[in-house]
């Protein structure tokens, strides 16, 4: 939302007087505080690297974001380098996404006081611009930034960043990649289990073009490894939505492949990279790049009908995805009843290897624990 330095038609609007009644009796658009306490691990993992999103999802104005269920501004400062903080003047609580950068400094559209890439007061002007108030005020929640690969990757912790090591396919030229961002309205943690749970795919996604395929009575595996763990299907590789990487450690995200059609060119199965930002206990942005290995025409091939084709018959599979969590209210009342299968086994699987993060988190934050979680119906 941008109001400090309005659009054309916001200018002329300012001399005619032109839906300026409309606009008087518009709705806030900004959210409500979230449900839970900031800390609360359903708002997300601390101490982890978290997709922003693309680099340009920032340019010379600043943008609202809300990440774990704090309200932050993204900008960048004057050297064009990413800045993240808290949403919030210290001087009366305005918003600092609605103001402007100035020379290279955060400035607030309330009363212009102005802030470094730090968050350090530099200018409050009703008091002559740099001043002893200004020298003891401070944004004081401020998170560090990376932009590498043409994404933007935010450490959403206190410590102090662990490195920041991409999955080879952002790097490797071998792979042509693709964006993509969709907005899912349920919790991070629902959107999670979805996507360990293999078993979903050819029974939600059955009328898909990509997910359509193979057999639908099947046992799931579950492999740990290092930060993680992988899923796959006893009876069935490389037909549907077979297998699954996931990643928990300092840059949270899975791995898939999904095998396409000869519809959709030349060339190997689709990587998917996929990263889930928890904005709130409600909320979650799920950025999913795609990948594939090719090169030469085929590359040109591949590129051409997913602009054209493509893309459209992927986002139908996020649509039934989004559909099914958002029907599921929130995470408590998911699990209000749930009886769970042999299939669900990465479920709990994931929900095991998270409990000691979470109960750590929790007592970081001084919340009070969870109950453990319930076994598998076999």
């Amino acid at each position: 939302m941008r109001v400090a330095n309005p659009s054309l038609a916001g200018r002329l609007s300012q001399y005619t007087g032109v839906g300026a009644l409309r606009e008087s009796r518009l709705p806030s658009p900004w959210p409500g505080p979230p449900a839970r306490p900031v800390g609360d691990p359903l708002l997300g993992v601390r101490e982890r690297w978290y997709m922003l999103g693309t680099s340009d999802l920032v340019g010379d104005d600043p943008v609202p974001v809300r990440a774990l269920g704090e309200d932050l501004v993204l900008w960048r400062d004057g050297e064009g380098h990413p800045r993240l903080m808290a949403d919030h003047c210290p001087h009366r609580g305005a918003r600092l996404s609605i103001g402007d950068v100035v020379d290279g400094q955060l400035q607030c559209w309330y009363h212009h006081w102005r802030f470094d890439a730090g968050g350090q007061c530099m200018s409050v002007p009703s008091q002559g611009g740099a001043c002893s108030l200004a020298a003891r005020t401070r944004v004081e929640v401020a998170y560090p930034v990376e932009e590498q690969a043409g994404y933007l990757w935010a450490w959403m912790g206190t410590d102090s960043p662990a490195p920041l090591a991409l999955p080879e396919e952002f790097t490797d030229p071998r792979w042509s990649t693709f964006p993509e961002t969709v907005a899912w309205s349920a919790n991070w943690m629902l959107g999670l289990e979805n996507l360990v749970d293999l078993m979903h795919a050819p029974f939600l996604h059955a009328r898909s073009i990509t997910l359509k395929g193979g057999i639908t009575d099947d046992r799931v595996l579950v492999t740990d490894h290092d930060d993680g763990f992988e899923v796959t299907r006893k009876n069935q590789s490389g037909v549907n939505f077979d297998w699954i990487d996931v990643h928990l450690g300092a840059l949270p995200h899975v791995r898939l492949d999904i095998p396409l059609p000869p519809s959709a060119g030349p060339g190997p199965d689709l990587r998917i990279i996929g990263f889930l930002l928890p904005r709130d206990n409600d909320e979650t942005l799920v950025h999913f790049p795609r990948f594939r290995e090719v090169s030469g025409g085929e590359r040109l091939i591949w590129r051409s009908l997913y602009r054209l084709r493509l893309r459209g018959t992927h986002l139908h599979v996020l649509n039934q995805d989004k559909v099914m969590l958002e029907s599921m209210r929130t995470v408590e009342e998911s699990r209000r009843d749930e009886h769970l299968a042999q299939a669900d086994r990465p479920v709990i699987h994931l929900r095991r290897m998270l409990e000691p993060v979470f109960a750590a988190q929790r007592e970081r934050f001084g919340l009070p624990a969870e109950t453990p979680t319930k076994n598998v119906d076999d």
